[in-house]
């Protein structure tokens, strides 16, 4: 058991994304395969967490707020010195990533992206934060983090937050696609001074695979044809570009092709894993 864990929420529930409600972590077995055999080379420990957190206090609550629990469980396990990296089950990280562990010695991130919807998710949220201003420039994403023990009281008093006031974040999240967690954890720490490190781009490369217009509405499409999606998707010269740009990636933008693309992706680099488990690909 080693101070440096790798720690992702395979939690089973249902995510609202604008008119759709997604459940299926089916996706996440991909994501598993890099993790894991990148943890073992890096003496770092990997865990999944499949099971709902926080009892009945929190059993109304989505994944993306139940994992916010985990560093918490692990650092009462592992001690106050344990490092933890909270990781989507939508990212995968290439093979030869140097360890990002200790590059930060606060809360460590990726800044956001998408600036438009990530200024649309300020704007639906900002009302539940009167007096704090939050800024895109300011915005981190939160599908890969890196925190320790002085961090847990910030992401506590997210989640007392959530818990007193979940009846208007619901309300919000169910109005459009504004996410989940990730805008109100970053009003907290915001709110609250919480300094935030920027960790390089390459370690969260979110919106990895490029879609165009014709992709996104297909895969936003409840009747798309996943084969015809991949014809226009994976012949593309740019298609897998970012496999050589990013050391991890990040599927963010997509939602019912997501597995399709994962898939596709590790086919393309399973070799540079040897010993993985190749099997479901």
């Amino acid at each position: 058991m080693t101070q440096h864990v790798v720690a992702m929420p395979i939690i089973p529930g249902q995510i609202r994304r604008g008119r759709f409600t997604r459940s299926s972590l089916a996706y996440s077995k991909y994501s598993i395969a890099t993790w894991q055999w990148w943890c073992a080379k890096n003496g770092v420990d990997f865990i999944t967490f499949d099971a709902p957190l926080g009892g009945d206090d929190f059993s109304d609550k989505p994944p993306t707020i139940q994992r916010w629990l985990i560093p918490d469980v692990l650092m009462r396990e592992r001690g106050k010195d344990t490092r933890v990296a909270l990781v989507d089950a939508d990212t995968m990280i290439r093979w030869d990533t140097p360890s990002f562990m200790n590059m930060s010695t606060s809360f460590g991130a990726v800044k956001g992206r998408d600036s438009h919807w990530i200024s649309n998710s300020i704007s639906a949220f900002q009302g539940l934060f009167p007096g704090t201003s939050l800024k895109t420039r300011d915005y981190f994403n939160a599908g890969v983090v890196v925190l320790g023990q002085p961090q847990l009281k910030p992401i506590g008093d997210f989640l007392e937050f959530v818990f007193h006031n979940w009846t208007k974040l619901s309300a919000v999240i169910s109005s459009g696609n504004f996410g989940t967690d990730q805008t109100p954890l970053n009003f907290v720490l915001r709110r609250d001074r919480i300094p935030v490190q920027f960790l390089p781009a390459q370690y969260n490369m979110v919106h990895c695979f490029p879609m165009d217009p014709i992709l996104f509405a297909m895969d936003n499409s409840p009747a798309a044809d996943p084969i015809e999606f991949a014809i226009r998707a994976f012949q593309r010269r740019e298609a897998f570009q970012f496999c050589d740009r990013g050391y991890i990636w990040h599927f963010s933008n997509l939602v019912a092709f997501r597995a399709t693309v994962m898939r596709q992706v590790w086919r393309r680099v399973a070799a540079n894993y040897p010993g993985a488990d190749c099997a479901f690909a």
